[in-house]
């Protein structure tokens, strides 16, 4: 996702291509505004009105607040490595299923007292178990439209699976983003365990169609799936009061109206991501407002500081969040 939506909601350029938006009057209604600050608070409220006021969001470039991928590709697979390793493999280039070499922080993790065999996470695309390694590092990875395993399962899980079995375009290598996280609610409530990912997919898939308005729709879903998310986890007691909210993406699209679909080597923008970050251990700066660059590869040690694991792979990590002189995102 594209951090010009994030920051300045609908591009009102390609919002009035008719060729980009398929239902122009609908998607004026929901996503339009007469200001920035009106557009992005109607596309994600969540973001604007909650993690704005209690956390940090990162990498509006009109402040001169960049982040950026280090991998040269701009693609899912090496976005993602660099996230969960802290460092931009030049040979890691392809999104083809190819079990991750590298130990990620998240196995890391679910290797050591206290996160042991507590990490999981439920993805929509089905190429993160090769990502994350599952054969190799035991984290429950459940992808694409992969069902519930195991003989207890809840009510809820059983009438998952039936959707999830009979979905349409179940063969397709992408789950719904809403069923990934019904799914995934049902897992935390039956398993609370202490390190999770979530990863959507939506607003990835309606840009590779070109289609606007549906990545506007997917964008608006991923913010009611977070804010959801959010206060599921806040009224359990096992929870409350003392989870962090890392929220990114894997890469950006173009920046000009005409190639805001595309990513990849040769795009202009792509590489342009952002950071948004909320809960325990996050200071409430609301949207980093300082000239810095910051990189993609940096989120892995910040991760670690808010585990408080201080070493990982005999590297050293940040004692706060990017090393920012003046400004502590994260706590000590």
């Amino acid at each position: 996702m594209r951090w010009q939506e994030l920051f300045k909601g609908a591009d009102g350029a390609i919002l009035n291509d008719t060729f980009f938006t398929k239902n122009l009057s609908s998607a004026k209604k929901n996503y339009w505004g007469d200001d920035l600050i009106e557009r992005r608070k109607k596309l994600m409220p969540f973001i604007w009105n909650v993690v704005a006021e209690k956390g940090v969001i990162i990498g509006n470039r009109d402040f001169g607040s960049k982040v950026n991928t280090k991998n040269i590709y701009s693609i899912s697979y090496p976005g993602y490595n660099e996230i969960f390793t802290g460092a931009a493999d030049p040979f890691v280039s392809t999104n083809k299923k190819k079990r991750n070499k590298h130990i990620t922080l998240l196995e890391y993790l679910n290797h050591i007292s206290p996160y042991k065999d507590k990490v999981a996470a439920y993805t929509s695309w089905d190429v993160f178990p090769y990502i994350l390694n599952e054969e190799r590092s035991k984290i429950y990875v459940n992808n694409g439209y992969q069902a519930y395993n195991g003989k207890k399962l809840s009510h809820k899980q059983v009438y998952l699976n039936k959707i999830n079995n009979k979905a349409e375009n179940a063969d397709e290598p992408e789950r719904y983003d809403m069923l990934t996280f019904l799914m995934a609610k049902e897992f935390i409530l039956k398993n609370q365990p202490k390190i999770f990912y979530l990863a959507l997919g939506g607003t990835d898939s309606y840009g590779h169609q070109k289609n606007y308005d549906g990545y506007l729709e997917q964008a608006q879903l991923a913010d009611r799936i977070i804010s959801d998310l959010w206060y599921f986890v806040q009224s359990m007691p096992a929870y409350r009061n003392n989870i962090t909210f890392v929220i990114t993406t894997d890469h950006g699209r173009g920046r000009k109206p005409n190639t805001w679909y595309k990513h990849g080597f040769f795009v202009n923008g792509a590489s342009q991501t952002w950071i948004a970050m909320i809960g325990n251990g996050v200071n409430a700066i609301g949207e980093h407002q300082s000239k810095k660059q910051f990189l993609m590869t940096q989120l892995a040690g910040t991760i670690g500081v808010l585990t408080g694991v201080h070493s990982y792979k005999k590297r050293s990590l940040p004692s706060y969040f990017f090393k920012i002189p003046a400004t502590d995102v994260v706590k000590k």
